[in-house]
């Protein structure tokens, strides 16, 4: 009986040593975002797969404002969803003026980026 436990205790140690050490990584939270509507990643992260189907939804006001934010518009005036869509205008962080950013609302790609003034 001793000889069975010993051996059952020797193969605990032995799997719970194996376990740890081969035990995964944690995962990088860059990109993924947790908001009220589910876990999001964004489009202009590399690890955005446009053909998943469990990312097939329409960016959101929010995220339009953040792809403008990453191509140069400082404070934001203006935010309208024009049909397949987004279009933000505001300050240039960079120059006089504003900038006006539309971005494809099904992709997050920027279509266009216009200098304007206000």
């Amino acid at each position: 009986m001793k000889k069975i436990l010993a051996g059952a205790l020797l193969a605990a140690t032995l799997g719970l040593g194996l376990a740890a050490t081969f035990a995964p990584a944690p995962a990088s939270a860059q990109g993924i975002v947790i908001t009220p509507q589910g876990v999001r990643v964004y489009p202009w992260q590399p690890d955005y797969n446009r053909y998943d189907r469990r990312y097939r939804r329409d960016i959101d006001r929010r995220d339009a404002v953040e792809i403008a934010r990453h191509h140069g518009v400082g404070r934001v005036w203006n935010v309208d969803r024009r049909g397949a869509r987004w279009v933000v205008t505001g300050d240039a962080r960079r120059g006089a003026g504003g900038l006006r950013v539309a971005i494809n609302a099904r992709t997050g790609n920027v279509i266009s980026m216009d200098r304007v003034r206000r």
